[in-house]
């Protein structure tokens, strides 16, 4: 405790430009007390930016740790051995009530009404500059102050030290390459850093097929022709009889797995209930940016949209397969161009209920996919998860052809004759033996039968059942 006063009091005279006689020396301990307060205090800050329903990156916390790490070690080099680790506790203990005025003032500016065209420049631009020379001012003053305290008869040479301080660690801000620990829903990788922004405004033409930003915008243009493309290929409605369509939505651009469980899925749909030439599929993934629409909130309610117009909403049935990574608040999208977002549960019930399609058949591959019952389960319709709300499911490693629910549901428990509860309660005893093989958490396997979409389906699995007679 002693320690934290000293450096509280220097650090804080030294913020009123205040010289502490005979400052108390600390050791390493309070060194490392205050760098990761200052991580801790740019984390939360990032986190507040991101907002509701951002998403977590595991690298940000090593981008965070790099950051700071280099500040200690670029730092060291401008302060006198003999007082090092004091001089920099004080200086993160500015850096602390710099990050505090700085956003305590940006919140305020966004509380002032706009009343001129001229005022987005002034916020976006001229605001944020003046800030910055403020700041900059300040804080060059308090760690003279700082400085000073150790050497009371340095003057310029102290300055000049702050001065070259100062501009390497605004040099390492801008080189550094780093990512926020959370990302928002509308997150682009291409303003991260400087190196990312650098990257996409001088990305060679040859590296486009990659997935360039310029790529990137053209094909996201491409979408309505895609999607319409697959429209135009479904197979007609068959008049006086139950017709069946399908989306399936491979969302995690990463992660071919996602992609293989989907086409797996479909074809395993298709081996009991006839959706063959009335599927449409929505994909993240590089390999499909030509061939197929992308796994977006537009393209979802488009697709909806598009197979409500062709199916008879009140007879037909509609599957929807998503397979992707899961939060606690919906289902991962991880397009090609990095954005990441989410459907929720509400707005695959909103989208459904709203087009006026009443059989549903809803199944998720995800982590947290339990959160999908609740909103979409009634009479007509049937809900299978991998997991509960609260639960992560397994296997989605890239090596994989299937997650483990895909792999328990789909290619072994999915066979003609067999309906959608037995063939998850066939589902569910596997997972559970492997979970249980792996020393797992139980993902817990969630769903719900609506019975008037069960008796709706029942011709076909018994239709299967005399068939194989």
């Amino acid at each position: 405790m002693k320690s934290l006063w000293s450096v509280l009091k220097l650090a804080g005279r030294a913020a009123v430009w205040r010289g502490t006689s005979d400052p108390r020396l600390v050791g390493l301990p309070s060194l490392l007390m205050w760098t990761i307060a200052l991580a801790a205090l740019r984390v939360a800050f990032q986190f507040v930016a991101a907002g509701p329903g951002s998403g977590f990156n595991p690298y940000g916390l090593n981008a965070v740790v790099a950051w700071v790490a280099v500040e200690v070690a670029v730092a060291a080099l401008f302060v006198q051995p003999a007082a090092r680790t004091t001089a920099l506790s004080a200086m993160f203990a500015l850096s602390i009530l710099a990050e505090l005025a700085i956003n305590a003032v940006k919140l305020g500016l966004t509380q002032v009404p706009s009343f001129a065209a001229a005022d987005a420049l002034w916020r976006e631009r001229a605001a944020p500059s003046a800030i910055f020379a403020v700041m900059s001012l300040w804080w060059i003053g308090a760690m003279v102050t700082v400085l000073r305290s150790f050497a009371p008869h340095q003057r310029l040479p102290v300055l000049g030290r702050v001065a070259a301080l100062w501009v390497a660690l605004v040099a390492i801000s801008a080189l550094v390459p780093h990512a926020p620990v959370f990302l928002a829903r509308d997150f682009d990788i291409r303003s991260a850093n400087l190196w990312e922004t650098l990257l996409a405004k001088l990305g060679a033409p040859a590296k486009q097929k990659s997935g360039t930003p310029r790529e990137m915008a053209s094909f996201e243009q491409s979408q309505a022709s895609l999607l319409q493309a697959e429209v135009a290929g479904l197979a007609p409605p068959t008049k006086g009889a139950t017709n069946v369509y399908a989306i399936g939505i491979a969302g995690w651009a990463d992660q071919d797995v996602f992609l293989k469980e989907l086409d797996g899925g479909l074809a395993a749909i298709g081996g009991i209930l006839p959706i063959r030439g009335r599927s449409l599929r929505l994909v993240n993934h590089r390999e499909t940016l030509e061939s197929a629409p992308l796994a977006n909130q537009r393209n979802f309610a488009a697709a909806v949209h598009a197979i409500g117009e062709v199916m008879n909403k009140d007879g037909d049935v509609l599957v929807l397969l998503m397979t992707s990574h899961g939060e606690p608040t919906g289902f991962g999208l991880r397009l090609p161009s990095e954005v990441i977002t989410e459907l929720t549960p509400q707005e695959v019930a909103a989208t459904l209920n709203d087009e006026g399609i009443k059989n549903r058949v809803v199944i998720v591959s995800a982590c947290y996919a339990g959160v999908f019952v609740p909103p979409l389960q009634n009479d007509d319709t049937i809900v299978l998860t991998a997991a509960d709300a609260t639960h992560t499911s397994f296997g989605c490693a890239p090596e994989r052809d299937w997650t483990y629910f895909g792999d328990a549901f789909f290619r072994q428990s999915v066979r003609p004759g067999r309906d959608f509860q037995h063939a998850f309660d066939n589902a569910r005893v596997l997972i559970q033996g492997w979970e249980l093989m792996d020393r797992s958490t139980p993902s817990n396997p969630q769903a719900h039968f609506g019975p008037a979409l069960v008796a709706k389906l029942a011709p076909f699995f018994q239709s299967e059942q005399a068939a194989g007679r």
